[in-house]
């Protein structure tokens, strides 16, 4: 997939405010528009840009598409997502058009997302994530024999095994990310860090022996990237925004508890009872190949493991663009990867 990044700049601020390129891309978007018969009535409109993405929304004669540009760090996202769509039909959207040299992608409009039709009541939460966990766990076990295909596609190696090298190269790596950033980490934090790579190494190790086997991890999902259609049976969900997909653990899927908060109603949580309930819900998708023991200890040691791949993530899409990343940009990346390389460490030294 190195080609897919050749002559894509490594900052999509800086596209967005090129005319030479907002001109070329609304061209391929009329002309895979054209290809189907459809018009855009108007210039496509920024919904997000990013460092490591943009998004245009692009009204037509056939209703509003979608329009997204990767970054090298999510280059893989075109690629993945029309296997997706081939593979897995009833959990993504088509794909209308993608461009992989280019990293660009077309499609339609999805419709609600889980966060705009959440009532606000523990209830109504805990009844849409027990019809997705499902839905996602069927994702994942038939995708477990597509794994080496996945990280052909170039999606980010995130397995057990491999996540002790990563971890390693990210403490060496500090020229990537803002250590003594006021908001972050300082190099006193790096010695207890580095200490723990063992410690890492160990728990991976046990975590590949018990399983389940490796395949696509989201890692980014939550009530705002879950569109909610409408169906015979009730409502039917697709995932979508899989610029943060790896292959890993399935169980470092719910590493967040964060990703069942619902945002539009002050981040409603869920209490301990209504999590462990999804949780066993999701595990028991994975019997009877593996006992509820196992299980449990798994999920015990992603939940532990899994906050590496979320630094993972922070380093990939900005490591790149260090030190030339705006204060507030610069901010929240101090603290998130504060925050996930604390946790880990934490999460590691609570298990039993």
């Amino acid at each position: 997939m190195a080609a897919v990044a050749k002559g894509m700049d490594m900052n999509l601020l800086h596209k967005c405010t090129d005319t030479v390129w907002l001109n070329e891309t609304a061209a391929w978007v009329k002309a895979q528009l054209a290809a189907r018969g459809v018009a855009l009535v108007a210039s496509p409109i920024r919904v997000r840009v990013l460092p490591w993405s943009a998004v245009y929304r692009c009204p037509t004669t056939g209703g509003d598409v979608f329009f997204k540009a990767c970054a090298p760090s999510q280059a893989f996202e075109p690629a993945l997502m029309r296997y997706l769509a081939e593979r897995r039909p009833d959990d993504v959207l088509p794909v209308l058009a993608a461009d992989l040299e280019r990293a660009w992608l077309l499609l339609p409009d999805g419709g609600e997302v889980l966060r705009h039709v959440l009532t606000g009541s523990a209830e109504d939460l805990v009844a849409h994530w027990s019809a997705i966990l499902p839905q996602l766990a069927a994702l994942q076990i038939d995708l477990t024999a597509d794994a080496v295909h996945l990280l052909s596609l170039g999606v980010m190696d995130r397995r057990p095994t491999a996540l002790p090298a990563l971890y390693r190269d990210l403490l060496a790596q500090t020229d990537r990310w803002p250590l003594d950033h006021p908001d972050g980490l300082s190099r006193d934090d790096l010695p207890r860090l580095q200490a723990f790579a063992p410690r890492l190494s160990s728990l991976c190790e046990e975590l590949a022996a018990l399983g389940p086997a490796d395949t696509l991890v989201h890692d980014d999902l939550h009530d705002g990237h879950i569109f909610v259609q409408p169906g015979d049976d009730g409502p039917r969900y697709r995932f979508f925004d899989y610029g943060d997909g790896c292959v890993g653990h399935p169980f470092f899927q719910l590493i967040a508890l964060q990703r069942f908060y619902a945002r539009a109603y002050d981040e409603l949580e869920l209490d301990d009872d209504a999590v462990e309930s999804l949780y066993e819900l999701y595990r028991r998708a994975w019997q009877p190949e593996h006992s509820p023991a196992d299980l449990r200890r798994a999920m015990q040691l992603a939940l532990a493991i899994g906050p590496l791949i979320r630094a993972l993530t922070w380093v990939l899409a900005l490591g790149p663009h260090y030190p030339d990343i705006e204060p507030e940009l610069m901010g929240t990346y101090a603290r998130a990867m504060g925050y996930w390389l604390r946790e880990v460490v934490a999460r590691c030294e609570s298990l039993d």
